[in-house]
């Protein structure tokens, strides 16, 4: 097998797994999104609720007076997330909606003063995330902060045999860990990134880079983080300015 990772193999890339009672603790690149937020910004969109909506209500701590959108695509997701702001009070503050950022978003021009996207736009083919760079830049106000984390091309779950990569989509189909040696192997589709390559989108629509960086972080399977990745995944970290 060319590049490729069996599932045998893989069980030497362990680094550490959390333990149980370390579920909804925030990531390093979800601390990291969160701390650019300060009480002076009145409006933030939130690409992507966060599990049980915890980044945005840190937000909402750091910003008490501004109003945060969370958007999804994952209905199951949202009404998740709904559950938990309200039992906390947020409710008011964080407005939670069914939203795609690959279509034109019902939003005025310059009207965010912060934008936060993390573990979402690596599910966009090379095409809408063009589309959904240009939104993001035309509702986000001049020298503004865009805050982006996705999945790394150097993901070791990307290696693992059976591995595809579509050049013209950008799209790289890889097996779920778990149910490699079944009968019933499912495929995960991401558009996994370099520094490269995530640079260049943002630098087609003009972007400043203030950094990128790539690190290895522990992550979930699933929205409720409740199964945990067999080993910390690759990700690229990136503060971008309008």
């Amino acid at each position: 097998m060319k590049n490729g990772i069996r599932k045998a193999e893989a069980y030497n890339m362990a680094e550490g797994k959390l333990e149980e009672n370390e579920i909804f603790k925030p990531s390093i690149s979800e601390e990291n999104g969160v701390k650019l937020v300060n009480d002076t910004y009145k409006n933030i969109l939130s690409i992507g609720i966060s599990t049980a909506g915890s980044a945005e209500i840190e937000m909402s701590k750091r910003a008490p007076n501004s109003h945060i959108i969370a958007t999804t695509i994952d209905k199951d997701g949202l009404e998740f997330s709904r559950k938990i702001i309200e039992e906390k009070g947020f409710e008011e503050q964080i407005e939670l909606k069914l939203e795609d950022v690959s279509e034109k978003m019902p939003y005025s021009d310059n009207y965010f003063d912060f934008v936060y996207a993390r573990l979402v736009l690596h599910y966009l083919e090379n095409k809408k995330l063009e589309q959904a760079l240009k939104e993001i830049k035309r509702v986000l106000k001049p020298d503004r902060l865009f805050y982006i984390v996705v999945r790394s091309r150097n993901e070791w779950e990307a290696k693992l045999e059976g591995t595809t990569y579509d050049e013209e989509t950008g799209i790289t189909k890889y097996p779920v860990y778990s149910t490699l040696g079944t009968n019933n192997v499912k495929f995960l589709c991401r558009r996994l990134h370099t520094m490269e390559s995530l640079t260049e989108f943002l630098k087609k629509e003009d972007f400043k880079i203030k950094y990128i960086k790539e690190y290895k972080e522990e992550c979930y399977k699933d929205y409720k983080r409740t199964e945990k990745t067999e080993f910390p995944n690759t990700i690229i970290e990136c503060l971008a300015q309008k």
